[in-house]
């Protein structure tokens, strides 16, 4: 039997024992707290050994191996066990005691590593080593008390020479087991070696784009690459490519004026390494157009320049290559030298003597090189001189009716701003100054309000200016005439173009009542009298074009003009097909109606036949019943009596009631329609028809003119003949108002007996005016006025 103890304890650790047992069946035992199954004994070996697994460091001391024997004394054999432990794997620190095994930082090209390796226990302590690749650079190491063992490596001036170079630091006690290392490969960020531009030309030309290229190499990380020019950065206007440790920039410039004599620079640095930039330089030599500068002589005042004084101008050029030439101009006229006229040009300078009104305006100077021609800035001469009109208005007419404000506004050119306005009127020969109230003055412009009330302040106003060189000599002149009613009638209208889905008509304008006007057309689709377009214009003379109308579609074209006191009356071209397939209409049968649908359809068409005969009958003995009635007359009040013997040449008879009628008195007055009365044999001789009561209303409508509010009639009036244009020419020629109502008085007595007026709301029976509309009287402040009817 073999026994094993430890000198420090006296229990047997493990046991062999083949007692009555064979020799190939030993017992064996180990102690589960010592070595477990780590221990095994080898009885057959040469010596007999004790294997033990997994060797700790409780492992180490002196072990006794006791032997019992059967016939034999017991033998003690002493064996001494020592455990070697081997060192932890360095860590390798830099001086801020980063792991620089966990930390992946570049080296500066030219600075000093400093390095500490730590290694903790290890039995014996280990020696710990640096090496460079296989080359030791440091051996010397120091061992700590709390049980770490460390070399502090100082490797100065890292250089292009070190870039990816192994520094190794190596821990080893034993030569049992290989030692523990740690290697760390140098990163090193290089400073760039070379910088070059590539095109240096010798001129470049303003204004044109240039591609400059510069290269650098040698930098690690790629070289950052700037433009410079005279020490101030040209940002975001180069593109870099990069290859290796090779860089190329491209810069686009545009180079001004300013830039000639300046230092282009191109400079590469690595920006991780301190005072690693270089850079080269080109001097930019750059042609440019001539840069131009006009000023006034110097000892001049531009503000009191007055006619007959002296002026100068200097010119100063700046250019590269130098000019060849110099113009000067007034305006966009070139200047040329005449000491008769008192034009006198030298090197740089342009003397005008004794100027004049027509000297003013603005002056530019203009040289010439190989680059181009360069223009100056313009310099203003303003001459001082008295006030003159700005618009010429000699024979423009302004119309107004009598208690109607009228603005005139005058402006003036004058050189110092106006002091003062004042106005006059002429009338006859008489001529009366204007109150100051009536007008007020800003600037170069005066405004006056003027209203007649009598023929006689109707005539010619004059606005005189004055500023401090003198007062205007020939003021501006506004004739003030009475304005007509309305516009006239447009006269001539006719289609002169038409195609499948396109109109173009034509018109001719008339009498605008003294005012502007403007022509609008509306499309009526037929049968249904919907206005389906509406065309407006202020050419003269009209003419309306229309496109991308359906075709096959029939319209009434309706023409008239309006100005601010209202429109005329309608020119009306009655039907216009459009060329191409008639307008669908309702839904297409296939199938035909049946027999019994058709008579059906026939029997109710014949009844409903013998009801409208039978209702037609009624209609005429109800109609001739009430046309032996007297007519009713409205009364006229004393003070419309008393304008119509004021206004009118002749009686009037005819006449317009505008006040209002309930519907009560609507019934009673109007039956169905307009109201005919027939001539009384009694009055054979008078020329007048009889006065009946109107009851039209004018309404305004959206555009700010007045229109005739009309009952529907559906009796047709007789056409009225058109107006004589000359009539109201004549009227205006001789500056007096046109007379209210006249020419539809005359064409009442020329139609003798034909006179309708139709209640507004006395019945639904329509009536329609195919070329004219009812003109109304004139007003300014009211939108219900009187009517004449015809």
């Amino acid at each position: 039997m073999v026994l094993w103890f430890k000198e420090s304890d006296g229990e047997p650790l493990y046991s062999y024992d083949i007692r009555g047992r064979s020799f190939s069946q030993p017992k064996l035992w180990s102690s589960p707290t010592v070595f477990g199954n780590r221990a095994f004994f080898r009885a057959v070996a040469d010596p007999a050994v004790l294997m033990i697994d997994n060797v700790t460091a409780v492992d180490a001391g002196v072990y006794r191996c006791r032997v019992d024997f059967k016939n034999s004394p017991t033998r003690n054999l002493k064996v001494n066990f020592t455990v070697i432990i081997p060192p932890s794997r360095p860590t390798i620190y830099d001086a801020k005691r980063r792991d620089r095994t966990k930390l992946v930082e570049p080296y500066n090209e030219g600075s000093n590593v400093l390095l500490i390796c730590e290694v903790e226990g290890g039995r014996p302590r280990p020696r710990v080593t640096w090496y460079l690749e296989n080359v030791v650079i440091d051996d010397s190491f120091e061992q700590r008390p709390d049980g770490v063992t460390l070399n502090t490596l100082t490797f100065p001036n890292v250089g292009r020479q070190h870039l990816n170079a192994r520094l190794v630091c190596q821990a080893s006690n034993t030569n049992l087991a290989p030692p523990q290392t740690k290697v760390l490969i140098l990163d090193i960020n290089l400073k760039p070696i070379t910088v070059t531009i590539l095109t240096k030309e010798k001129q470049i030309s303003a204004d044109k784009r240039y591609e400059i290229e510069c290269r650098t190499t040698g930098s690690r990380p790629e070289a950052y690459v700037t433009w410079w020019k005279n020490n101030r950065q040209l940002k975001r206007m180069a593109k870099n490519f990069s290859e290796n440790n090779e860089t190329l920039s491209v810069l686009s410039l545009v180079p001004s004026a300013e830039d000639d004599g300046r230092v282009l620079a191109c400079r590469a640095e690595n920006k991780h390494v301190d005072d690693s930039a270089i850079e080269d330089k080109w001097r930019l030599n750059v042609h440019y157009v001539p840069v131009v500068d006009l000023k006034m002589g110097s000892k001049l005042n531009p503000d009191e320049i007055k006619e007959g004084d002296d002026v100068y101008f200097e010119c100063t050029v700046k250019a590269n290559p130098k000019t060849h030439r110099l113009v000067w101009f007034h305006g966009n006229n070139e200047i040329f030298h005449n000491e008769a006229a008192g034009v006198i040009l030298s090197a740089q300078s342009l003397v005008l003597q004794s100027v004049t009104r027509a000297a003013a305006g603005d002056y530019t100077c203009m040289a010439a090189n190989s680059e181009g021609k360069g223009t100056s800035n313009p310099v203003s001469l303003l001459v001082r001189y008295a006030p003159v009109c700005a618009d010429k208005r000699d024979g423009e007419l302004f119309g107004a009716l009598k208690h109607e404000t009228v603005s005139l506004h005058c402006s003036v050119d004058a050189n110092p701003a106006l002091v003062s306005f004042h106005w006059t009127f002429n009338n006859s020969g008489e001529q009366t100054e204007i109150p100051p109230r009536l007008y007020s003055s800003h600037g170069h412009t005066s405004t006056l309000n003027y209203t007649p009330t009598t023929d006689m302040e109707y005539g010619t106003l004059a606005c005189f200016g004055a500023n401090s060189v003198g007062q205007q000599k020939v003021p501006c002149m506004f004739q003030l005439v009475a304005a007509g009613e309305m516009c006239l009638l447009l006269q001539n209208c006719s289609v002169a173009n038409q195609s499948v889905d396109s109109l173009y008509v034509e018109c001719v304008e008339n009498f605008d009542g003294g005012l502007p006007q403007h022509f609008v057309m509306e499309l009526v689709e037929l049968p249904t009298h919907i206005v389906r377009y509406n065309v407006s214009t202020n050419r003269t003379p009209p003419y309306f074009e229309i496109r991308g109308l359906p075709p096959g579609v029939s319209y009434r074209i309706d023409l008239y003009a309006v100005n601010a006191k209202g429109r005329s009356d309608v020119a009306t071209i009655e039907t216009v097909t459009l060329k191409g397939q008639a307008k669908f209409t309702g839904e297409s049968t296939t199938l035909g109606l049946s027999p019994v649908l058709a008579s059906i359809a026939a029997m109710a068409a014949l009844l409903a036949a013998a009801v409208c005969g039978v209702l037609a009958v009624l209609y005429k003995r109800h109609s001739a019943r009430h046309r032996h009635l007297p007519a009713k007359h409205a009364p006229l009040s004393e003070a419309m009596y008393m304008e119509r013997q004021t206004h009118s040449p002749t009686p009037v008879k005819q006449e317009c009631d505008t006040r209002s009628v309930t519907p009560g008195e609507g019934r009673a007055e109007g039956a169905r329609g307009a109201l005919l009365r027939a001539p009384d044999p009694r009055e054979a001789d008078d020329a007048d028809p009889d006065i009946i009561p109107c009851l039209y209303e004018r309404r305004s409508i959206s555009n700010g003119y007045m229109s005739l509010q009309r009952p529907p009639s559906s009796t047709k009036l007789a056409r009225e003949p058109e107006p004589d244009p000359a009539f109201y020419t004549d009227f205006r020629k001789k500056g007096a108002k046109l007379p209210l109502t006249s020419s539809y008085h005359s064409l009442g007595r020329a139609n003798k007996g034909v006179n309708a007026c139709s209640p507004s709301s006395a019945t639904g029976v329509t009536s329609s005016l195919t070329a004219h509309r009812l003109r109304p009287e004139v007003v300014t402040t009211s939108h219900r006025v009187q009517e004449s009817c015809i």
